[in-house]
């Protein structure tokens, strides 16, 4: 079955998609760093504090009441009026007389109760004296003053506005900026300031569950082409069959181009592996597979090449990630291929002017064409195989999905060839090829 498919406008450049890949590992790492840090716990001891209930309506309370609507406000103002009123000034007036200070000492004593007395009165001067001050006008006007209300509230409020405890609160809730002297101010700043830093910001951002789906990932397969000679890689060239008697450097007697050994297989150094069709040097014939004859030797006026991982790596599922280019009119292919030659799956296959995606059983093939891919142009090109699904991606964007009816193991393979008709050079480059278990 084929189908077509063309490449969004809004999917990511390969650009942008590789600095994605790398902004994942790189928030995952963060995220962790951040989740350790003794600033993210002491954010979220403060955030259990400071989200509560109690706490905003204390700081709430704090930031909007008025002091005069307090009670301290009200009792310090009715001690002020009480204290300023005609009755204490008048008090305080006659109790500032000597004669007065003189009579109040007086009938401290126990012989104020002899002025009942008039035979003891008449009797003592110092009684007749205190008499006669306890008549006069003063000390009248001192005893009327002093039972006034206003002297008595006076006195009460007095008690209440000279304790400590009392003179702490009023101090506290006659300061507009109050709410800044307590340490619940503190322990609100401390907790905006480390919410609003660049990590706790970043940490808060991000959903645990993504990245802990992301970090699922474990790299299990990597090739960033560094390596000079074939003997350094993971790769092998040829093919490879699981039974060990077939011949496995062998070209195909209907296509245009010899399998080279390896001979067109190379490291660039700017890091890229690269797989060629060239043209044939040597008129000397090769052996070629005839599915009708078998092994024939054939002349060919191409060569290509093919390289794959069978002895080193193989999988049966996960994330199959590679950045690759193809240019020329060759065809190039980045596979996953397994033992028995079938199934075939093609992360990637050039054919000189379009890439096709898709997977190839016995009896059946799945083709995607995918147009808007540029040649000489590079894509990471993924495939992702779950027990129900195997799904391709061109940067972002899906395009192609099938039920995965594999049913083995399957190792990276890349083949640079020429089927029948087509005489032309190309090459399959190759920056990266991973893979990821999930």
């Amino acid at each position: 079955m084929k189908h077509v498919t063309q490449l969004k406008a809004e999917t990511l450049t390969t650009k942008q998609m590789e600095d994605r890949i790398h902004q994942v590992s790189s928030d995952i790492r963060r995220f962790r760093e951040v989740e350790r840090s003794s600033e993210l716990a002491e954010f979220l001891d403060l955030k259990k504090i400071v989200e509560t209930k109690e706490f905003q309506d204390y700081k709430q309370e704090l930031l909007t009441t008025k002091y005069k609507d307090r009670e301290e406000y009200k009792l310090i103002t009715a001690y002020n009026k009480a204290k300023n009123s005609w009755n204490h000034r008048w008090f305080k007036f006659f109790r500032g007389l000597s004669s007065v200070n003189e009579y109040i000492h007086f009938a401290e004593t126990n012989d104020f109760i002899k002025l009942k007395d008039p035979e003891a009165v008449k009797s003592d001067p110092r009684l007749k004296k205190m008499q006669r001050l306890g008549n006069s006008f003063a000390v009248r006007r001192y005893l009327v003053h002093k039972e006034s209300n206003d002297v008595k509230e006076y006195y009460r409020l007095r008690e209440i506005v000279n304790n400590t405890e009392f003179r702490d609160r009023n101090h506290f809730w006659k300061n507009e900026k109050r709410w800044y002297t307590t340490l619940q101010s503190q322990q609100d700043g401390k907790y905006n300031a480390l919410k609003n830093s660049q990590d706790i910001q970043f940490f808060l951002s991000q959903d645990p569950k993504k990245i802990a789906e992301y970090e699922a990932y474990q790299e299990i397969f990597a090739d960033t082409c560094q390596w000079n000679r074939m003997s350094d890689s993971q790769w092998k060239t040829g093919f490879y069959y699981g039974n060990n008697k077939l011949k496995t450097d062998h070209s195909y007697a209907n296509e245009e181009a010899a399998m080279n050994n390896g001979r067109n297989v190379a490291c660039t150094p700017d890091g890229h592996l690269t797989v060629a069709v060239k043209k044939n040097d040597s008129n000397d014939p090769l052996p070629a597979w005839d599915a009708k004859k078998g092994f024939t030797m054939k002349k060919f006026e191409y060569t290509g090449d093919v390289i794959q991982t069978a002895e080193s790596f193989r999988a049966a599922e996960g994330m199959f990630q590679v950045k690759a280019s193809f240019s020329g009119k060759a065809h190039g292919a980045i596979c996953l291929m397994s033992e028995n030659r079938l199934p075939i799956l093609r992360i990637a296959h050039w054919d000189g002017a379009k890439v096709t995606v898709g997977v190839t059983f016995d009896k059946f093939e799945e083709q995607t064409v995918v147009e808007g891919i540029k040649e000489g142009q590079e894509y990471v090109f993924t495939v992702m195989i779950t027990p129900s699904d195997i799904t391709w991606y061109v940067n972002n964007q899906e395009v192609a999905r099938t039920p995965n009816k594999l049913g083995t193991k399957l190792f990276p393979t890349v083949i640079a060839f020429l089927p029948e008709g087509v005489k032309a050079t190309g090459v399959t480059s190759i920056d990266w090829f991973k893979v990821y278990k999930h």
